[in-house]
């Protein structure tokens, strides 16, 4: 491996030249073998079509053995997660969840998530420097995915932060295991209560739910509830928070936008596939598979790159470039195949809410200066983003 090429390397896309390094593997070794400190290496696929073969086939990659690079799983040694189980249980288990993620479900939600928005767009400053990431990009998810949860608005806080120490790429064994503990405790008091005082939120979806005439599990309930906080917080919190950057980088199309709200879904759109929240996820091979040349053995480590797919130059027209209307956007910001994001329509949604909010309460958005990546290889998330802006 070059040294100019550690995808393991956190500074790597703290300095932003993770685009140039995937550039280079795309045209001369899309799918590269990378060495793994403690491990047995993996393979980093980096172009849409050969990422989308990986997803698209559950049956010669699958999930089962783990979703991060590392062999551990974020939810522990006990009952595997959604994220991390394969055929046939994954499907019933999914299906649990989504009597409470469904479209019309969402569509009901809206007025408590745009009160929710304005709230927090009316509590920042006007004509001084704040961070957006502080001030709304971590609050906004944190309230919706409480809400939805049923989890009391003084919590949130707690779980949220307890969720995001167990996904973190730089937090110890110990920090995770205790976070870990902390969240599985809170949410089985909630479950308790939910079953006792059935509501209508998710939590009660799942404390009712049956799989096969049998209730969820303790362990399994753990799980779900660690990917709904952690997943419902991570994807919206960093994709609100690059879109905005990207378009004070674009002030003209900042303007266009905010007199032409009909072109907002495709700008959400192309803000999932210009930020990837989730930049990359690990299946792995359960036979001998060829692919674009590369033949895998069973048990090989397989990284698709969704961040790397999404500029790819082959599949994307201008692909380093952000468009507004880029109406044929065929992103996998979301994945593909039977693991598609269960909170897609959520992340669409709070996305788009917020951007329409915003330009009906604030105007002269800037940036004060450069966003603050947060220390991952695995999310691409912002730590803080300073920006100005007044009454409209």
């Amino acid at each position: 491996m070059s040294e100019a090429i550690n995808l393991l390397d956190a500074s790597l896309f703290t300095a932003r030249r993770e685009h140039e390094v995937f550039r280079r593997l795309r045209e001369s070794n899309p799918v590269y073998f990378h060495p793994e400190p403690n491990g047995a290496g993996f393979y980093a696929v980096t172009r849409h079509a050969d990422a989308s073969e990986v997803l698209r086939n559950p049956a010669a990659y699958c999930n089962g053995k783990g979703t991060q690079i590392q062999d551990k799983r974020a939810e522990g040694h006990g009952a595997p997660s959604i994220h991390n189980l394969d055929a046939p249980r994954h499907a019933k288990l999914r299906g649990s969840a989504v009597p409470g993620m469904r479209r019309e479900v969402l569509s009901r939600l809206e007025p408590q998530i745009r009160q929710i928005v304005r709230d927090l767009i009316d509590a920042c400053p006007r004509g001084e420097p704040f961070d957006f990431v502080e001030k709304v990009a971590v609050a906004l998810p944190m309230m919706v995915i409480g809400e939805m949860l049923g989890v009391p608005v003084e919590d949130r806080p707690l779980t949220v932060g307890w969720a995001n120490a167990m996904t973190s790429t730089s937090a110890g064994e110990a920090t995770q295991a205790k976070a870990r503990g902390e969240l599985f405790h809170y949410f089985r008091r909630l479950v308790a209560t939910k079953r006792a005082a059935p509501a209508e939120d998710l939590a009660t979806v799942l404390a009712q739910a049956n799989i096969d005439g049998e209730p969820l599990s303790q362990e399994e309930l753990d799980a779900y509830f660690m990917v709904l906080t952690a997943a419902g917080n991570e994807t919206t919190r960093f994709l609100i928070s690059g879109g905005l950057e990207q378009l004070c980088l674009q002030p003209d199309d900042l303007a266009r936008l905010a007199q032409a709200p009909e072109i907002l879904s495709d700008a959400v759109e192309e803000m999932v596939r210009w930020v990837s929240p989730v930049m990359m996820m690990r299946r792995t091979a359960t036979q001998e598979t060829a692919l674009a040349g590369t033949v895998f053995k069973t048990g090989d480590k397989v990284v698709v790159y969704f961040v790397s797919a999404n500029r790819d130059e082959r599949k994307f027209a201008e692909a380093d470039k952000f468009i507004l209307t880029r109406g044929d956007n065929p992103h996998i910001g979301f994945g593909l195949g039977p693991h598609f994001c269960l909170g897609a329509h959520l992340a669409r949604l709070e996305a788009r809410i917020f951007f329409e909010e915003l330009f009906q309460r604030v105007s002269d958005i800037h940036l004060v200066g450069p966003g603050a990546k947060i220390s991952s290889y695995w999310f691409s998330g912002y730590a803080s983003l300073p920006v100005r802006w007044n009454r409209p």
